[in-house]
C-alpha cells in the first residue's frame, strides 16, 4: 500500500537526536520534510544526521531537511542527506565540504557492519527527490552511488512559474493600454472646409454717451469712460524785458475850455497831454468854466478872467532825460481842450532787466504738448486696465494754466514758467463696438443669412463729427467685415462622428457656399472618424468670391 503524501516537521532547538529520529520514524508519510530552527546544534554533528539518515532508509522515508545554515548544508553533503532552503524549493544534496572534527563514528559502531562507501563521497546537485508523493522508497545505495542513478525525481520550480505567469498578465495589460491608448486616446479628425468668402464696408455714426449705463443698438448709443489725467510742465527762460525805474520830468499845464456847448467842463486826474511820443498825465482834477466864444472864434484864452482857463501839475508817463521838454503846446486826449506846458525838468534814466509778457509768451509756445504723449499713452493704459478700448481720435486738452515765477513786470535776469494742463480720453467696451458693427452689417446685408467671419473690429477707424465733451461724443466709424456662408462648426462635428470619409464630405459640401471639403486623421495608422465630436476638428479656408 502506498504512504500517503509528504509530511512536515517542525523541530525544536532542545530536541535531542533520538526524539528527531522518533518523529521521522513515525511519519505516515513517504517524504519526510524536517524544518530546522535556527542554531540547531544537533545536526551540528556529523553523527548526529548520519544516524538520522540511517533510520530514514530504514523505515523506507526520503528525508529532507528544511535549511540555509551553511554549517548544517556541509556535514549534509558529507551524510549525503537531501537539504532545500525552503518547503517549496528543489532538495538537493549539498557538495560535501572537507570537514576537520573529532565527532565522528563509522556505521561499523553503529550497525555493526562496515560501511558500504566512503561518508566522505561528495554528493551531487543533480541527486534530488520530489517532495509530492510517489510509490517507493529511495535505494539509499542509489542515493549515494551517482553513476547508477539515471534520473531523478524533481521538484516543481513554483517560484518560477509565478515570475511566468506575472510576466505574461503585464504584458496583456501593457498590450490592452496601448491598443486603448492607440485606438481611442489618440485618433482626430481634421475637417478642412474652403469656402467663399466676401467683403462689406461698414460706414455708421455712433454716439459715445459718458454715463450711460446699457448699450443702445438701434439707436447706436454706446456707453463711454471718460479719463482724465493733470500734466505739470516747467520751463526757465531768461528776463529780456526792460524797465525804466529813473525818475519822472514834471511840470505844469495850462488848459483852455474851447467846446462850445456852453457848460462848465471837469478834467479829471490823469488825463493825458502829449507832445510826439512823450505823453503827461494830470496829478489832479481842475475844473474849467463854460467857453468864450465871439462870432464862432473861441477867445477864451484872451480872456482867462472869464475862468475858462486853468493850470494844473502834470507828471511824465516815464521816466527819462526824453521827458525834460522845454515849454509847448501839447496834443491833449479830450477834444476841445487846449493844452499848453511849461518847462518839462527832473526826468532821469535807470533801465533794469525785468519779465515780459514776450518772455511768459515764449516759454508756453515751448511747453505746449510737451507731455501730450506721455499723457495719453498714461490714460491708454487706464482704459485697457478697465477693459475698455481707448478711441485716440477723443483726446482732449484742457486750458491751460500758465504761472511765471517772478511775473511780467518783476526785475530779475530769469524767470521759471510752470504750465498746468489736463488731458481727457473716452473709452468703451469692445464687446458693445462688436454688437453695433454685427448689427450694422446684417442691416447693410438686410438680414440675408451669412456667416460673419471678420466684423471688422480690429480694423476700424474713428472720426470725431464735433468737439469731445463731458457728455456725447458723435464719432463717425468705418471698417470693413468678412462675410461667408451660414456654417455651424459645432453642428459638423456632431453630424460626422463616427462617420465614414466619403459621407462627411458629401454632407459637407451640399452647403451652399462650401467650395470643396478634405478629411485627415491622425496618427497615420488611424482611418476612421472618431465617435466623440470633441476629438473632431473644424478648419476654414476662406477663399475671396471675387
Amino acid at each position: 500500500m502506498a504512504l500517503p503524501g509528504k509530511d512536515t516537521l517542525y523541530i525544536e532547538a532542545e530536541d535531542e537526536i533520538t526524539a528527531v529520529i522518533e518523529k521521522v520514524v513515525s511519519s505516515k508519510s513517504k517524504i519526510v520534510a524536517v524544518v530546522l530552527p535556527k542554531h540547531a546544534t544537533v545536526f551540528q554533528s556529523q553523527v548526529n544526521l548520519k544516524l538520522l539518515k540511517k533510520a530514514a532508509v530504514s523505515a523506507k522515508k526520503n528525508l529532507v531537511l528544511i535549511t540555509s545554515d551553511s554549517s548544517i548544508l556541509a556535514i549534509a553533503g558529507v551524510a549525503g542527506v537531501h537539504v532545500a532552503k525552503t518547503p517549496t524549493s528543489k532538495p538537493v544534496i549539498p557538495v560535501a565540504a572537507a570537514l576537520a572534527t573529532t565527532d565522528t563514528i563509522s556505521l561499523d559502531e553503529f550497525t555493526g557492519t562496515a560501511p558500504a562507501e566512503s561518508a566522505t563521497k561528495p554528493a551531487h546537485d543533480d541527486d534530488a527527490i520530489e517532495l509530492d508523493n510517489t510509490d517507493g522508497v529511495a535505494d539509499p545505495e542509489n542515493t549515494i552511488d551517482e553513476k547508477k542513478k539515471k534520473k531523478l525525481l524533481n521538484i516543481p520550480d513554483f517560484s518560477s512559474f509565478r515570475m511566468r505567469l506575472t510576466l505574461g498578465i503585464f504584458a496583456l495589460v501593457t498590450l490592452m493600454i496601448l491598443w486603448f491608448i492607440g485606438f481611442v486616446v489618440l485618433p482626430k479628425a481634421t475637417i478642412t472646409v474652403t469656402t467663399d468668402v466676401s467683403t462689406n464696408s461698414v460706414d455708421t455714426t455712433i454716439t459715445a454717451k459718458v454715463g450711460a449705463v446699457e448699450l443702445d443698438v438701434a439707436n447706436n448709443i454706446i456707453p463711454a469712460t471718460k479719463v482724465q489725467i493733470e500734466k505739470i510742465d516747467s520751463v526757465t527762460v531768461l528776463a529780456t524785458g526792460e524797465k525804466n525805474v529813473g525818475t519822472k520830468a514834471t511840470g505844469s499845464m495850462t488848459l483852455t475850455n474851447c467846446i462850445n456847448d456852453g457848460e462848465k467842463k471837469i478834467i479829471p486826474a490823469g488825463t493825458t497831454f502829449s507832445s510826439g511820443s512823450n505823453s503827461f498825465l494830470t496829478a489832479e482834477a481842475v475844473t474849467l468854466k463854460a467857453a468864450y466864444f465871439n462870432d464862432g472864434a473861441c477867445l477864451s484864452a484872451d480872456f482867462p478872467i472869464l475862468g475858462a482857463q486853468g493850470t494844473v501839475d502834470v507828471v511824465a508817463a516815464s521816466a527819462g532825460e526824453s521827458f525834460n521838454l522845454s515849454a509847448r503846446a501839447y496834443n491833449s486826449s479830450i477834444s476841445g481842450i487846449q493844452a499848453y506846458g511849461s518847462d518839462m525838468t527832473g526826468g532821469t534814466s535807470q533801465i533794469i532787466k525785468v519779465v515780459s509778457a514776450e518772455d511768459v509768451e515764449k516759454a508756453t509756445q515751448e511747453l505746449s504738448g510737451t507731455s501730450k504723449n506721455q499723457a495719453v499713452t498714461e490714460l491708454q493704459k487706464q482704459l485697457r486696465d478697465g477693459s475698455k478700448r481707448p478711441i485716440g481720435e477723443t483726446v482732449s486738452t484742457g486750458k491751460a494754466n500758465v504761472v511765471a515765477s517772478p511775473a511780467i513786470g518783476a526785475e530779475t535776469k530769469e524767470t521759471k514758467v510752470t504750465m498746468t494742463v489736463t488731458y481727457g480720453l473716452l473709452g468703451v467696451v469692445e464687446s458693445d463696438l462688436s454688437q453695433i458693427l454685427d448689427n450694422q452689417i446684417k442691416k447693410n446685408l438686410k438680414d440675408q443669412p451669412i456667416n460673419i467671419r471678420d466684423n471688422g473690429l480690429g480694423a476700424i477707424t474713428f472720426g470725431l463729427s464735433g468737439a469731445p465733451n463731458d457728455a456725447d461724443t458723435v464719432l463717425t466709424l468705418q471698417t470693413v467685415a468678412t462675410i461667408g456662408p451660414d456654417i455651424n462648426p459645432e453642428q459638423i462635428k456632431k453630424d460626422s462622428a463616427g462617420k465614414k470619409r466619403g459621407d462627411i464630405e458629401k454632407r459637407v459640401e451640399s452647403i451652399e457656399g462650401v467650395r470643396s471639403v478634405s478629411v485627415e486623421y491622425s496618427p497615420f495608422w488611424v482611418s476612421t472618424t472618431p465617435k466623440n465630436a470633441e476629438k473632431i476638428t473644424v478648419v476654414f479656408v476662406e477663399e475671396n468670391d471675387n
